[in-house]
């Protein structure tokens, strides 16, 4: 994404110094601590400085964010070559921003859903702090499957919250292959540093991802759409597992017009699980189907779904972004999605005008949220004359509203 579109989520820039370097964070409301460097992250940076992790040839920031601990580290050990990875588009933007901001080499940032996309086998170092929510097979996978990753003489450092501090005490403890060499606890967290024994390097290399293997698998539903039935595998740290969004009724409802028809291209965001695009490959003849999200976990459990309800996998298109900017101009004949109603409404007014670029001449878009951001999207179509309301429905404080190009 470039610096401008960046600043529609910009909230604040944090300073932070670490080790005597003074550094400077742009952040956005829609990461986790947009207010300050929480209190996580400064609690193992202390331990790395206090413990005296000073020189580290290669790091990887597991989960990065917009960046306070890759960072901070390369800041201090400047020789050292750091990866940044996390599955939130957004966060890595920020993070790129921010190592430009900070002035520093030699920092690699992608996305990565654990480490399932990281190819690179010999850090000396990785750190992680480790989000409470992501499930406990994901949370002893993170723990447990570093040694693929990590030089034999090398380190973990991670951070956990309360909540499952028990729970990583006792994947620690319980696998003999892992050598806890510090530990502490604040009030609210805890930090472990460990390294692993000759013999876990012994085992073989996984030839399957985490996400092949279904550690992210967490059950299955099923759905009826009018007549049709449909599959749901659900997964870890996603929403929606348990029950649908009201938004995503009223979305799934308003499909059953394109029962049989035939749409050429349609571009679904914040597809989550992935029930709106399988129901919608189960009832229409969509040619093909592109999937936006920030979420790269959402992006992969979505094209899981599609196929195993029988869409064929050459006919979806991932997109790994914030925005629509990869999308062809006026390539797609239908738009589906949901909007964050957390995000500014900054972000929505970008969204509405990247989708009005990229819709085809008899297209259709179709949005659902709270009712308060689709009515100010609703203001500014008709005051921009950007394309015309075809119809808005409310109901329990939700919003459907359906948008075609202006005759």
């Amino acid at each position: 994404m470039n610096i401008e579109k960046l600043d529609f989520y910009y909230n604040k820039t944090i300073n932070y110094n670490y080790r005597g370097r003074n550094l400077s964070f742009r952040v956005s409301q829609s990461l986790f601590s947009s207010y300050d460097i929480d209190l996580g992250t400064r609690h193992i940076l202390q331990t790395l400085s206090s413990e005296g992790f000073n020189i580290y040839s290669k790091v990887l920031d597991l989960g990065c964010g917009y960046g306070p601990i890759g960072i901070s580290l390369k800041s201090f050990y400047e020789q050292s070559v750091v990866h940044m990875v996390d599955r939130d588009a957004l966060a890595l933007d920020f993070s790129r921003q921010n190592t430009e901001l900070n002035d520093l080499k030699e920092i690699k940032v992608y996305g990565s859903l654990g480490y399932d996309d990281v190819s690179e086998t010999d850090f000396d170092l990785i750190v992680s702090n480790i989000p409470a929510k992501v499930g406990e097979p994901v949370i002893s996978h993170i723990l447990e499957d570093a040694k693929f990753y990590i030089k034999p003489k090398g380190r973990v450092a991670v951070v956990v919250i309360d909540a499952i501090g028990d729970y990583v005490t006792k994947v620690l403890e319980s696998n003999k292959n892992i050598n806890i060499n510090f530990r502490k606890r604040w009030p609210g967290y805890l930090v472990f540093h460990y390294g692993f024994s000759p013999d876990a390097f012994k085992e073989p290399e996984l030839e399957l991802s985490a996400f092949e293997r279904g550690i992210y698998r967490l059950g299955q539903r099923d759905i009826f759409a009018k007549d049709s039935k449909v599959s749901i595998e659900t997964a870890y740290g996603l929403p929606e597992f348990n029950v649908l969004s009201y938004e995503t009724e009223m979305l799934l409802d308003k499909m059953s017009v394109f029962r049989n028809r035939q749409i050429h291209r349609v571009l679904i965001f914040n597809p989550g699980q992935g029930f709106i695009p399988s129901v919608l490959s189960v009832i229409s003849k969509a040619e093909e189907i592109d999937l936006v999200d920030r979420d790269l976990e959402a992006l992969r459990m979505s094209r899981r779904n599609l196929m195993s309800n029988g869409y064929e996998s050459k006919k979806i298109f991932l997109f790994h972004d914030t925005g629509f900017s990869k999308i062809d101009v006026g390539s797609v004949d239908l738009v589906l999605g949901i909007l964050d109603d957390k995000e500014d409404s900054k972000v929505h007014t970008m969204f509405i005008r990247e989708l009005t670029e990229k819709l085809s001449n008899n297209g259709l878009i179709i949005l659902t949220s709270e009712s308060t951001p689709i009515t100010r999207i609703e203001s500014l179509i008709r005051k921009e004359k950007l394309l015309e309301v075809v119809e808005r429905q409310k109901s329990k404080g939700k919003s459907i509203i359906v948008l075609k190009h202006r005759t």
